[in-house]
């Protein structure tokens, strides 16, 4: 990772903090995920939740050490504004597609293979997300689901749904605020 990636991470960090409307992943899931995307070699990402653009930082640094892109997704104009400033700061801004809107529509217009998402939006949807995005994805693709420890009551739902699905391989991880890590086993192909 650079240096001009790893300032703006540590800007963002001083800067989290001191807002009350920062959803951001702890620092020790932006690793985790840096490391996982670094080892798959995964090309093509979906962030779910923009927010600040922290762990978007973490992810598109990751996907750009691979020759790839980051497509985040964020509903706030106010927040996608100043992600995409720290996007800028890091050099990444070439390798990031920032898009502000509903992420429903966003996901339906999208096109595949990804190979990875954070799922960090609105808990509520996070079936809905997986579901849009599963004929996108790519064999062995991964998809991030944040939030399963600290909002486990929230996401249970979503956990067991994913588990229950035969085109996954699904776990729970104790990572950061908890995190469902779930493998896309395999993608429907034409022909």
């Amino acid at each position: 990772m650079n240096r001009a990636v790893t300032d703006t991470i540590l800007r963002l960090e001083q800067f989290i903090p001191t807002v009350d409307d920062a959803l951001a992943v702890p620092h020790e899931a932006g690793e985790f995920m840096h490391a996982m995307i670094l080892a798959s070699g995964a090309k093509r990402g979906v962030e779910i939740g923009t927010s600040y653009g922290y762990s978007g930082l973490w992810i598109a640094s990751a996907l750009a050490e691979n020759g790839g892109t980051l497509v985040t997704i964020d509903h706030d104009a106010r927040k996608s504004e100043a992600a995409q400033a720290y996007f800028e700061a890091a050099g990444l801004a070439n390798c990031v597609d920032l898009r502000t809107g509903e992420a429903s529509d966003v996901i339906a217009s999208s096109s595949g293979p990804i190979d990875f998402v954070l799922n960090d939006a609105d808990k509520e949807n996070c079936i809905r997300y997986v579901e849009l995005l599963a004929d996108k994805l790519g064999d062995r693709a991964v998809v991030l689901t944040d939030n399963t420890v600290d909002l486990a009551d929230q996401l249970a739902d979503f956990v067991t749904w994913v588990r229950r699905r035969g085109d996954f391989y699904s776990m729970g991880l104790t990572v950061g605020n908890g995190m469902e890590l779930s493998v896309r086993l395999s993608a429907p192909r034409d022909g």
